[in-house]
């Protein structure tokens, strides 16, 4: 005798219960996995709502008595779980792969970068300050808006939690200990970075979509998702293919996909995902 499995482990591995909790567990990892082994985007909602319905109706079931009596019963209560979870498993994953079979591909390749990292949570929030002036370049001013707010801003250089030298909105490239900028300057600063950022998105996007579908409010919401997780993750995700294809609406609700650091929802990340999307569809 086993001191630390039942004895009729066979069993429960063939129970409704313990089918539909496996099912939600894998309606859990399919995003994950079909985005870490193909590169394909699948709309995680749907599948959110598979996993609960699995969970829901496993657990359910074990309340059930294991009794001849009661087949019929457990029986509808895991196909009514299975149908509706398989129906949303098709409708996020099937359409992933027919999106990545239909939607053209990225023109350009660049260098993948680092995952998402909110810097929000490791950096202080801006003082309440005057806003510097208006910038002159309406994207400038809306991308600046929508972006500052995310980054937290420092006027004194400092080390951030890896060593290196940051100062304002999170900005690297020139800083240096003993470093000090005014609030315009930060926005300066700020301002030319997300400049560099729209216009690598921008090589990904058709000439179509940059005449007709990108108004500064959409192509700002852009160009936070690409500051924020990399343009090369914005220029190949399934919102830049789907502006390219000329469904808009579709395009600005992938940009919510991008909510998760590690492979965790992080509600930081989707407060601002809402945003750019709220953005995006202005």
């Amino acid at each position: 005798m086993n001191r630390y499995l039942i004895e009729n482990w066979r069993a429960v591995l063939r129970s409704y219960s313990f089918v539909s909790m496996v099912l939600g567990l894998l309606a859990l990892v399919a995003p994950n996995l079909l985005y870490g082994l193909f590169e394909i985007e699948a709309d995680p909602y749907p599948l959110g709502t598979a996993a609960l319905v699995f969970f829901t109706f496993g657990i359910a079931g074990r309340f059930v008595r294991q009794v001849p009596e009661t087949r019929i019963g457990r029986r509808l209560i895991f196909w009514t779980a299975f149908l509706f979870g398989a129906f949303m498993l098709v409708k996020s994953i099937g359409g992933a792969l027919v999106e990545d079979a239909v939607l053209p591909e990225p023109k350009v390749q660049a260098s993948i970068e680092a995952q998402i990292i909110p810097a929000m949570a490791s950096k202080p929030s801006p003082p309440l300050i005057p806003a510097p002036p208006m910038a002159e370049d309406p994207f400038d001013e809306i991308a600046f808006q929508l972006i500052a707010k995310w980054e937290g801003k420092r006027n004194e250089a400092y080390r951030d939690i890896v060593g290196v030298w940051t100062i304002c909105y999170g900005h690297t490239r020139t800083a240096g200990p003993g470093q000090r900028k005014t609030d315009t300057e930060c926005k300066a600063l700020l301002i030319d970075e997300i400049a560099e950022y729209r216009d690598k998105w921008l090589a990904y996007v058709d000439d179509k979509a940059k005449t007709y579908w990108l108004p500064p409010t959409r192509k700002a919401a852009y160009t936070s998702l690409a500051f924020n997780v990399g343009w090369h993750g914005a220029g190949t995700s399934t919102a830049t293919r789907r502006l390219n294809a000329g469904d808009i609406e579709g395009g600005c609700e992938a940009i919510s996909w991008w909510n998760k650091a590690g492979g965790k929802v992080v509600r930081g990340l989707v407060r601002r995902r809402t945003e750019e999307v709220a953005l995006c569809l202005v």
